[in-house]
């Protein structure tokens, strides 16, 4: 009989533990920001970043996910029609001062899915060669 009780009170514990969890991140979601490198030379990597776009997405419970371009901001994952727009247009060489604009946007993970040229501070690089 004991080994029941113990057994119960590690179940509440459990319970209240995910419980607890849930309601946290529920109201504290983390605010994530892929950016995707549009280089003419990315053109046929393409797919391939728009396959890891939504394989990452897939699994959005407790984040927000935010997506942009080296060349401007799209908006929430979410609320974009298509996946297909964030790669509509390919033009020019991505640079380090590209990725500026998103400075002040207040995020708490940065993703930037590149060839690997261009490995700016406090992002995640995603290589694609």
């Amino acid at each position: 009989m004991k080994w029941l009780k113990v057994f119960a009170v590690f179940f509440v514990l459990h319970l209240l533990g995910w419980g607890g969890a849930h309601w946290y991140k529920k109201d504290r979601p983390e605010r994530i920001l892929i950016v995707a490198d549009t280089s003419f030379a990315l053109k046929s990597h393409f797919p391939d970043m728009q396959r890891w776009i939504e394989d990452y997405a897939s699994d959005d419970r407790y984040r927000e996910i935010f997506v942009g371009t080296d060349k401007a901001f799209i908006g929430e994952l979410s609320k974009i029609k298509s996946n297909d727009s964030i790669f509509r247009v390919s033009f020019g060489r991505s640079n380090t001062d590209s990725l500026k604009r998103y400075e002040s946007r207040q995020m708490d993970k940065r993703i930037f899915l590149s060839d690997g040229e261009v490995s700016p501070p406090n992002w995640t690089l995603v290589e694609f060669p």
